[in-house]
């Protein structure tokens, strides 16, 4: 009875207010100010976050992208039968107001993976968007946005160079490196990687493949690289897991190279999946999506100080 009853308001309100998700919509909105949307900070534990304000009856497909001024806060969503669509919060008077799609959404093409560069000046998201000039894209593309004084100005797609119409998840470190995947069919086979490029000059250079113990021939995808470079974390559905996908993470070694991946272990990954990985500005706070509670995946948290433990 409880679904029927949140299906019909869902259905009133988003026919009221089509492409905004109900849950955004509610006349009450609590009085929030805590650093994270309802807490300062997490718990050792994985919890879920911002539980009805972020993470909801909805299918959250992306980690929180905190700005690093820490005053706006962008995520994913997909909804049945719509595009999916990045929402945001702000934080304005101390107070965070509630989510609404971003206003450079396209509407009617999916727009998803944020991730904002170290500096805060840009976002960097997926879509599938057509070109500037109509032109349709293959499947998704990387695209970033600079942030105003106001809030968003007119998104770009990246370098055709990096970007050929097949990225997915990506993350930027604080050099301005791109780590993204790539799906691409082989033999009539889809196969995924993770590759990374690197910006001189200004200029994304051509994107390089990771090595064999990170693309192993399994799905990998999802790439999250801390902003120093220190470690890689990913998804994969390799051998060995503890079921479905889950999380990994490597560390760079003295020579520059890569480590072999280790799971995460049982404090993010179950015998479910976990995906969508990543760090608060301040890499106190890890970030990650999981549909361990047997529904949709929601967002979880918990304090990154585990993270060196794994090395």
């Amino acid at each position: 009875m409880r679904n029927q009853i949140l299906l019909s308001v869902c259905l009133l309100t988003c026919f009221l207010h089509p492409g905004i998700p109900a849950y955004a919509q509610e006349k009450s909105f609590p009085v929030l100010t805590a650093k994270y949307i309802d807490k300062d900070a997490p718990d050792d534990e994985a919890a879920v976050f911002a539980k009805g304000i972020v993470s909801t009856e909805g299918y959250e497909h992306s980690a929180p992208a905190f700005s690093p001024d820490g005053k706006t806060v962008v995520w994913g969503i997909v909804e049945k039968d719509r595009p999916s669509v990045l929402l945001e919060m702000r934080k304005a008077a101390g107070k965070w107001t509630r989510s609404q799609p971003v206003s450079f959404s396209a509407q009617t093409s999916d727009d998803m993976y944020p991730a904002f560069s170290a500096d805060g000046k840009q976002l960097f998201f997926g879509s599938r968007r057509p070109l500037p000039g109509g032109t349709a894209v293959n499947d998704i593309r990387l695209w970033v946005v600079n942030v105003t004084a106001s809030g968003w100005d007119v998104p770009v797609p990246l370098d055709s160079a990096v970007s050929k119409g097949f990225e997915y998840a990506h993350s930027i470190s604080k050099n301005g490196t791109l780590f993204f995947s790539t799906r691409k069919v082989e033999n009539g086979k889809p196969t995924w990687n993770i590759y990374f490029s690197r910006r001189q000059n200004g200029v994304y250079q051509e994107p390089e493949k990771l090595g064999p113990a990170i693309n192993d021939g399994s799905y990998v995808d999802g790439p999250y690289v801390s902003p120093d470079e220190r470690f890689l974390i990913f998804e994969s559905d390799r051998s060995g897991g503890m079921g479905s996908n889950d999380l990994y993470i490597c560390f760079k070694q003295k020579d520059g190279s890569w480590g072999n991946p280790k799971n995460m272990g049982p404090k993010v990954n179950s015998t479910f999946s976990e995906r969508f990985s990543g760090l608060s500005p301040d890499g106190k706070c890890f970030f990650f999506s999981s549909n361990s509670n047997g529904a949709l995946p929601d967002i979880y948290w918990l304090s990154a100080d585990f993270i060196d433990t794994l090395r």
